[in-house]
């Protein structure tokens, strides 16, 4: 490639991540907190149990530039941290990973080999503050589901964010949307139409589309 081309690629694609940036920053999701709440139960005659979608949008003033997704269960899964309730997946060393992101973007073989795999791991996200919530009752059955997923993020430990095309593991992302999405699936929501371009509220927001699901004003207090 020429020395034109190579800069052509690499504003393409920190146009691309900008757009996407923004995307998220600007999501008109004003005032939070706000929560939905969905009730997937077979059989309403039983309480079932809850388990808590959350997403943040970036909020460079409390030095997240990024934001997340995360779940809250009704108690302790069981290969989490004793005594907690929410958590998340994320890179182990977060300058290893944009240091990988962005070679997988600038690069022009980025595009068929991904980003290269850095350490990944499962995190406490207790007391994080929160924009959007869906607060989504199951049945036992699907409940359990969601634990097996659970238990499968809790011994993964790589991250990727830019998917390859060849490989094993071609087409796949691992991080924090992918996480709460594989237990939204086993929880019976539509996430099939993910895409690895898309910030977490962007993902967020997406997913909340394509089900059908309302979020409206919280009542109960502040963003926490």
């Amino acid at each position: 490639m020429t020395l034109l081309a190579i800069l052509a690629w690499i504003v393409l694609n920190l146009g691309l991540v900008v757009a996407a940036w923004m995307r998220s920053y600007y999501a008109p999701i004003e005032p939070v907190p706000r929560a939905a709440s969905l009730d997937l139960r077979t059989d309403t005659s039983v309480p079932g149990r809850v388990i808590t979608i959350i997403a943040t949008k970036p909020t460079p003033s409390k030095g997240d530039f990024i934001g997340h997704l995360w779940l809250e269960w009704p108690e302790t899964p069981p290969l989490a941290k004793p005594g907690t309730r929410e958590g998340g997946y994320y890179a182990q060393d977060q300058i290893q990973a944009i240091k990988a992101m962005a070679a997988a973007l600038i690069l022009p073989w980025g595009a068929v080999t991904g980003q290269d795999f850095v350490p990944g791991l499962m995190k406490v996200d207790d007391g994080w503050w929160r924009h959007l919530q869906v607060h989504v009752r199951v049945d036992e059955a699907r409940y359990q589901a969601a634990l097996a997923v659970d238990r499968r993020w809790r011994a993964e430990n790589r991250y990727r964010l830019r998917p390859s095309l060849i490989g094993p593991d071609k087409g796949k992302t691992f991080g924090c949307q992918d996480y709460v999405f594989d237990v939204a699936a086993a929880l019976g929501l539509d996430t099939a139409n993910r895409s690895w371009t898309e910030f977490p509220m962007g993902s967020f927001l997406r997913f909340a589309r394509i089900n059908k699901i309302a979020i409206g004003p919280q009542a109960n207090g502040p963003a926490r």
